[in-house]
């Protein structure tokens, strides 16, 4: 057969066979809407088939240079079947599959809208077709076979063992799901998935540093913390604190952390110290200014409190150690004096 007829040939099903797959998938185009069959066809940079040159010129050279002399004649075959897996890996929902392998998601689905992958996997599949009709040969020997096929799965694997290995979700028994205000200000929760079982002294050991990770004595912005575990990363995900499996209390203000099996109420038991100045502030005469009322309510808020210690070589920084501050406390109350020089209401409260 005519070496020109078998080009035209191959060139004509090659290029249409995955621009007809996508668009019988449903695939949209590569700007996103439409339907990717027009889209794969035109081999331009505005369109989606200038991605299937690539893969179409490498095959075509490796096809049309056939027959290959020698041992390297039987591994034509195995190197488009290495191309094929390497476009079947293209095509995986990594996200989805390293998901599955290291947390207990699974299930779902697994391809993803790769054009790259879908024309290397149809260019290497159909050049198979048409290896034998240019002089190439099947491998003859068991030896050639076997180094076909190592050529093609060794690269693949050792990746995939490489990236679960480095994977960070493989190293850690805990997976973040997320974090939401709670109904108070300076409430927070926040969501984990975990693979340890929950309770177990393994699970306790090992939070440690997701309490640190989260310590409200650190925080500006959040007091009182609510960290729920679960044994499923979908629920984790969800959010739905009633589904929680363990909760770990914990709270700025020096309250020891609580441990507790399934959900618990962090929050309602335990005023924080945002409530008690906001309580603090209600109780001020209304007649005032409102600055002066303010620093009234900070004033009595930190009567009675123990002042927050940092760990040795940590900063902390937090809305009650910004409160409690006796030397910042006086600096206002002396630009409030002069401020309010002329109303003697103001003066004597601040007295």
């Amino acid at each position: 057969m005519n070496r020109k007829f078998i080009f035209i040939l191959w060139a004509v099903v090659a290029w249409i066979a995955p621009a007809a797959i996508a668009g019988a998938l449903g695939w949209k185009s590569i700007w996103g809407s439409g339907s990717a069959f027009a889209d794969y066809l035109i081999p331009v940079p505005v369109a989606g088939g200038v991605l299937h040159l690539p893969s179409f010129i490498a095959v075509s050279l490796i096809l049309f240079t056939q027959p290959w002399a020698g041992r390297l004649g039987g591994h034509v075959r195995g190197i488009l079947l290495a191309g094929t897996l390497i476009g079947i890996a293209t095509l995986l929902d990594l996200d989805k599959l390293q998901l599955a392998a290291t947390t207990d998601m699974a299930g779902g689905r697994l391809w993803q809208q790769q054009p790259l992958g879908l024309f290397v996997v149809t260019d290497c599949v159909i050049a198979q077709l048409f290896v034998r009709m240019l002089g190439g040969r099947w491998p003859v020997g068991t030896k050639e076979w076997a180094v076909s096929l190592i050529a093609a799965l060794t690269i693949p694997a050792a990746y995939a063992v490489a990236s679960l290995k480095a994977d960070p979700r493989q190293q850690n028994p805990f997976v973040y799901a997320g974090a939401h205000e709670a109904d108070t200000r300076g409430d927070e929760m926040v969501f984990y998935y975990s693979k340890l079982p929950l309770g177990s002294d393994a699970f306790r050991q090992a939070a440690s540093s997701v309490l640190e990770r989260h310590d409200p004595r650190m925080n500006i912005n959040t007091e009182d913390i609510a960290i729920l575990f679960y044994d499923s990363l979908a629920s984790a995900q969800a959010q739905d604190k009633r589904g929680a499996k363990y909760t770990v209390c914990l709270y700025q203000d020096g309250t020891a952390t609580m441990w507790n099996p399934g959900s618990f109420d962090c929050f309602s038991k335990h005023e924080s110290f945002s409530e008690r100045l906001d309580k603090a502030f209600k109780t001020q005469d209304t007649s005032l200014p409102q600055d002066v009322r303010s620093w009234l309510a900070r004033r009595d808020a930190c009567v009675g409190r123990k002042p927050l210690i940092a760990p040795a070589g940590m900063h902390m920084d937090n809305q009650e150690v910004r409160s409690c501050n006796p030397e910042q406390a006086e600096r206002m109350r002396q630009d409030l004096l002069r401020k309010y020089e002329g109303n003697d209401k103001a003066l004597a409260s601040l007295r």
